[in-house]
């Protein structure tokens, strides 16, 4: 009898520390934007929250008509071998990644591609961590059609949020991003 309970017990506590972990990695694929299953590019709206994370879209200061965030689907001719993503749909434009409970977190990597894959972008990203300091990484994308897996350096470990821009849409072309890893 002692033996069948600690075994489930054992089965329990497992399955406890199972689900910890689980909760402590998370990555935001975008695949419950259901509109991009069917269409090319449709919008997202101005926050996108899933898995304890949210993303805010902010229009750049002369914006005169703030799109949002635009999902982009796997029909999309640039999106080669992508499933569905994101992007600032704004020349310009601002997306934070924060926690929803306003705790710390780590950006172990994200994917970047460009939105035409007519040229290439720049990405610069800054933490800002919980005593307000900043730390920044920027990334150089190739200019060709398909995605590239970012790992953010260690300096993205602890930060309250985490903020890049779009390109300008003139000299840095925009891109999309997808399958943010966070912890």
């Amino acid at each position: 009898m002692n033996y069948r309970h600690t075994i489930r017990a054992l089965v329990a506590a497992v399955a406890i520390v199972g689900a910890q972990h689980a909760h402590a990695l998370a990555v935001l694929d975008f695949q419950n934007l259901t509109c991009a299953k069917t269409q090319e590019l449709c919008g997202a709206g101005d926050t996108y929250t899933a898995a304890g994370f949210m993303l805010q879209y902010a229009p750049a200061a002369d914006e005169p008509y703030p799109v949002g965030f635009t999902a982009v689907g796997k029909l999309w001719r640039f999106n080669v071998k992508g499933s569905i993503s994101l992007e600032a749909n704004s020349c310009s434009a601002t997306t934070t990644l924060t926690r929803t409970k306003g705790v710390n977190f780590s950006l172990l990597s994200i994917d970047l591609a460009e939105v035409n894959g007519d040229s290439p972008s720049s990405v610069t990203f800054i933490g800002t961590k919980s005593d307000g300091s900043q730390v920044t990484a920027s990334v150089n994308l190739d200019g060709k059609v398909g995605w590239q897996r970012v790992q953010l350096p260690r300096s993205f470990i602890k930060v309250n949020s985490v903020t890049w821009a779009q390109g300008d849409c003139i000299i840095n072309k925009p891109h999309m991003f997808d399958n943010i890893l966070v912890n």
